[in-house]
């Protein structure tokens, strides 16, 4: 499988990574955060989002739809202040984009590829915030599956940046398929109308349910014990842990490799003790997955 996810900005994407990598055979999709919208252009090409590319021999694009978490902090409110006060002045995004594969693995019946990148709000004071815009998220990705007549078995990969540790709210909720409008990370905040919406309508549970759930069956590509030796994928100046994920459908993919951490002994040796800086020019390091297309049942 031959796909590349990256966070970068307006400028960078257009003028250099887009034509390098179409020279290598990519085409891209690319999402600014919705901050951008507002801007004069000069500063616009400043704006950080995210893109998705993917090789064109291999696949080709279906359809896509970008996600604005404050749009639909706005449309979700549903007379929660919190939505608006919280999430709506978040500026944060996600992408989806089916891809149809030119010529599917031999044994499998797969012909369509649902690849997610998103980048959650950064800030550890709002784990509700980053909560529920996962949550919409995933109840998003849900529709587009339904616009393009596929189903919660479709092949999918999800990746980004969540700004949260593999323990958090945000990553039990992908894992788990499920959780708890109760949960410690929603501060006990008033997103009573939001709630209740997702419960009975947007996420399709039935009235009085107590759960957030999602449909989708997902795996992180990155078992237990190849997260404690990856150690990092966020290495800051006061924050070092991981916060950078890919997870995969369990029915429909299997993964077969994955990069390893970065080597500690060379932090060390080199003394580094944060980044960016001169050895290494952001402050996140790659995560990579190597995936194939299986039947379900045959893991």
């Amino acid at each position: 499988m031959d796909l590349k996810f990256n966070n970068v900005e307006t400028d960078k994407y257009y003028n250099f990574f887009l034509p390098a990598l179409k020279n290598q055979g990519y085409e891209g999709c690319f999402c600014p955060k919705s901050r951008s919208k507002t801007l004069p252009e000069e500063e616009r090409k400043h704006v950080d989002g995210c893109a998705i590319f993917f090789n064109r021999n291999k696949f080709g694009l279906h359809k896509e739809k970008f996600i604005d978490y404050s749009q639909l902090a706005i449309a979700n409110a549903e007379g929660a202040d919190d939505m608006i006060n919280r999430v709506q002045t978040k500026d944060n995004i996600g992408i989806v984009c089916c891809l149809d594969i030119k010529e599917p693995s031999h044994g499998t019946r797969h012909n369509k590829l649902v690849i997610l990148n998103t980048h959650i709000n950064w800030d550890p004071e709002y784990s509700d915030v980053k909560l529920i815009q996962n949550i919409m998220f995933m109840n998003e990705v849900e529709t587009f599956v339904k616009e393009i007549k596929g189903s919660y078995s479709i092949p999918m990969v999800v990746a980004g940046d969540f700004n949260s540790t593999p323990d958090s709210a945000v990553i039990e909720f992908l894992l788990k398929s499920q959780i708890s409008t109760e949960h410690r990370e929603f501060h006990g905040l008033k997103y009573h109308g939001f709630l209740k919406k997702a419960n009975g309508e947007s996420l399709g549970n039935k009235n009085g349910c107590k759960h957030f759930k999602h449909g989708f069956k997902l795996k992180s590509c990155y078992s237990d014990d190849l997260l404690d030796k990856l150690r990092y994928t966020n290495y800051t100046y006061d924050f070092k842990g991981i916060l950078d994920h890919i997870f995969h459908s369990k029915d429909s993919l299997r993964t077969v490799g994955v990069l390893g951490g970065i080597d500690v002994d060379w932090l060390k040796e080199n003394k580094i003790i944060g980044c960016p800086n001169v050895h290494y020019p952001s402050d996140h390091f790659p995560l990579i997955s190597e995936l194939e297309l299986i039947n379900p049942n045959s893991r």
